[in-house]
């Protein structure tokens, strides 16, 4: 007898061949399955080897988007041992499938943060927070973000430049991006990516009727389709690469660690939570650190480098006595250095403006199993991509510049979605009335968010230490919508406007349009359209693109910034903070790509100091 017992809900109609075939497909099924979330896939866990006391080269806090990055390049030269210490473990299964991106926030896989309250913003999110999920896994953020590779444009890196730190002009970084760079096949010739670097990159063209009518609805409003993004001529559409493999999330734990596992002197220290950088006399000495449930101080003879996220890396560093002097000294915790950490932190806030359109809009699966059988079987369909969400759109709202201060994102929704849909709503963190209006709106319809990105933020907020328990989540504010002259609002308050010309362009109206009108009793007494309902709007419904940035900002200033161009803590030997946090203005896109070329030029930073 079998094993393998399934409910036979029609008995006796398989027989000979057809019992074959059957089998056949199951076997193939779940074939596929043990293809995900592969442990071999990953390095082996070193922390059951590490005892009390022991000495590396290099300790790296964090193995995310940079961490990754700076630990594989840093473990090229063989005579160094590098440890990394990760507080999560290996990525999931369902990590490795695309199209569940959301369905990670609130695992075991996501620190799942959560904004303080304010009166500013995210006023119709549960209990008025937003979340911010962040990836507590090897493998960081790049677990669970959208996969977009987005580089920013060059007038970020120029600025960051011009406040004095040499060396991180477009010019000057550029190259790190290309070295990083895997472009598979089928590439274009011409195509600016490199093709031999670290991370899997796939260019992706959505097949969906509504994808190839945006870009004719941009064109007819006379915004030009770039075939490959252009940090140097940005504005306009385009397609950009996903981090994705063969229909699998190529996240950094397992392709930039992984993929070099044999190295012996590259170490991976799994659930491992880091409390506290040891400095003695203004010198990073190593950390305390709980593994297996105990409390290790190890030793680090060349440096400590930080890459644990603008959320946790700020924090770590106030624990350590790095950070205001005011909030340290309010929690009983010795100054080791007086800087502004978790100061002056920005993030690209989002809206949710939702469409309702007809159902020739998009390619509608027979079944909802059809999904399913394309991915597990060819590890292709809505499950393998997010769909257009790699469709972007960078723009000026006055169109006075070169370079973008708004853009959008894209989700598409088939009627009554069962896969991105309910993890968006969930995800965001609506309150109900607004998440059920927007199920209950797309359940016969397909529904597409036009999604207005704020790229070049004025806001700014920041991180403080709760408590001295390394345990307690420290306090975000997110400081959305607080810039003095109401610029960011009235940004998006434009991003509006414009998708609204856009839903009146032939190319679009064939869809019959509707924009999706959520339930805001504070925004519904105003004039729905108008001016003041749009920003009372975004104040209620706009929330993260999960990119904090700039709590450990780079700059040459003390009281400004938290380290120096070479990314050395000001005044503290030895350590380094190694990922978006040193940000000294976020870039006009997703981070994910930026963050991992910090840790490349770290990486070479660091070579140049110490053997030179």
């Amino acid at each position: 007898m079998s094993t393998l017992s399934l409910n036979d809900t029609c008995p006796g109609n398989l027989h000979g061949t057809s019992a074959e075939l059957f089998l056949t497909l199951l076997n193939t099924l779940l074939t596929a399955k043990c293809s995900l979330g592969n442990p071999k896939n990953y390095p082996v866990d070193f922390g059951p080897n590490i005892r009390n006391g022991d000495e590396f080269d290099f300790i790296v806090i964090g193995g995310g988007s940079a961490g990754s990055v700076l630990a594989n390049k840093l473990s090229e030269n063989q005579d160094w041992r590098v440890l990394v210490l990760e507080a999560g473990g290996l990525p999931s299964a369902t990590s490795d499938i695309p199209g569940l991106m959301y369905n990670l926030q609130e695992t075991e896989e996501d620190w799942a943060y959560k904004t303080e309250p304010q009166n500013t913003s995210c006023l119709s999110m549960k209990n008025k927070q937003c979340k911010w999920p962040r990836g507590k896994v090897l493998g960081g953020s790049s677990v669970l973000n959208a996969m977009l590779y987005v580089k920013g444009n060059k007038a970020n890196y120029d600025h960051w430049a011009e406040l004095g730190n040499t060396g991180w002009d477009w010019d000057s970084i550029k190259e790190y991006f290309t070295e990083l760079e895997q472009v598979l096949p089928p590439a274009s010739e011409t195509t600016p990516l490199g093709t031999d670097g670290l991370l899997p990159l796939t260019k992706h063209y959505s097949n969906e009727p509504i994808k190839m009518s945006l870009q004719e609805a941009y064109e007819q409003v006379g915004i030009k389709y770039l075939e490959e993004q252009n940090p140097e001529k940005p504005i306009g559409t385009v397609d950009v690469p996903l981090c994705i493999d063969r229909g699998q999330r190529a996240n950094t734990g397992k392709k930039i660690l992984g993929n070099y596992q044999n190295r012996t002197n590259l170490l991976i220290s799994l659930h491992s939570f880091v409390q506290k950088i040891t400095i003695e006399e203004k010198v990073a000495k190593g950390v305390e650190v709980e593994i297996g449930g105990n409390l290790l101080k190890l030793k680090a003879k060349k440096e400590v480098v930080l890459s644990a996220g603008a959320i946790n890396s700020p924090q770590l560093l106030m624990l350590s006595g790095i950070g205001p002097k005011e909030n340290l000294q309010s929690l009983g915790i010795d100054v080791v250095e007086d800087l502004p950490v978790g100061q002056f932190m920005q993030d690209h806030m989002i809206s949710w403006h939702e469409i309702k359109l007809s159902l020739d809009a998009i390619r509608y699966p027979k079944g909802p199993a059809d999904p399913l059988y394309e991915y597990f079987i060819r590890q292709e369909g809505p499950l393998s991509s997010l769909s257009l969400t790699n469709f972007l759109t960078f723009l000026n709202t006055k169109n006075d510049s070169m370079w973008p201060d708004f853009g959008f994102h894209y989700f598409l929704f088939p009627p009554n979605d069962q896969l991105l849909g309910p993890g968006v709503r969930k995800g965001v963190g609506f309150v109900d009335s607004i998440a059920t209006t927007m199920s209950n709106e797309c359940k016969s319809n397909p529904c597409l968010m036009m999604i207005p990105t704020l790229l070049t933020p004025k806001s700014m907020g920041q991180i403080m230490l709760k408590s001295k328990n390394p345990r307690d989540y420290p306090l975000i504010y997110s400081g959305s919508f607080t810039d003095k002259d109401d610029e960011d609002i009235t940004v998006m308050v434009e991003a509006i406007r414009f998708n609204e010309r856009l839903i009146q362009t032939p190319a679009l109206q064939k869809y019959n349009p509707e924009v999706i009108r959520f339930p805001i009793p504070e925004c519904d007494k105003l004039e729905y359209g108008s001016d003041a309902y749009w920003a009372c709007f975004m104040r209620n419904v706009a929330s993260t693109l999960y990119h904090p940035t700039s709590t450990c900002r780079m700059g040459v200033q003390k009281n400004e910034s938290v380290v120096d161009p070479r990314l050395r803590v000001h005044d503290v030997k030895n350590l380094r903070v190694v990922d978006a946090s040193i940000m000294p203005r976020v870039t006009s896109g997703n981070t994910h790509a930026p963050s991992m070329m910090i840790g490349f030029k770290a990486s070479v930073m660091i070579k140049e100091d110490w053997l030179s």
